[in-house]
């Protein structure tokens, strides 16, 4: 995965992004067997963004700063450095989601499954 000075960089960059409307997924992907470490991550299109352990929010729309892919059938956000791809996937059809790294990730395992679940709208205020 991306290394942790990338990501703190790219959360301390920018403030969270709104929720995205309609078709946002959460992903909660296994990226270590051995430690069993999952990392919680939200797409929809032309949005990306990991939830931060700290305080369980969501950090800024990575889509901003790195390229995001959208296509008919399936949403697609992938985060590239210099050194590491990650790809995050969900198949809109069958409603699984996987993960994949290509590059220097210092992970024993360069892909996996995704918890994949549609997140609901959020409730319309009153008023």
């Amino acid at each position: 995965m991306l290394s942790a000075a990338l990501l703190l960089a790219l959360a301390a960059s920018g403030f969270a992004a709104p929720a995205p409307a309609g078709d946002a997924w959460i992903l909660r992907c296994r990226t270590d067997s051995a430690t069993q470490a999952t990392r919680t991550f939200r797409v929809a299109p032309k949005v990306l963004q990991e939830q931060r352990a700290t305080d369980k929010t969501f950090g800024p729309n990575l889509c901003e700063t790195f390229a995001c892919k959208v296509d008919r059938d399936k949403l697609e956000g992938q985060i590239s450095s210099a050194s590491l791809i990650l790809t995050l996937r969900i198949d809109r059809a069958t409603g699984q989601g996987s993960w994949s790294t290509v590059g220097a990730s210092g992970l024993k395992q360069t892909s996996g499954p995704c918890d994949a679940k549609r997140e609901p709208p959020a409730p319309k205020k009153s008023g």
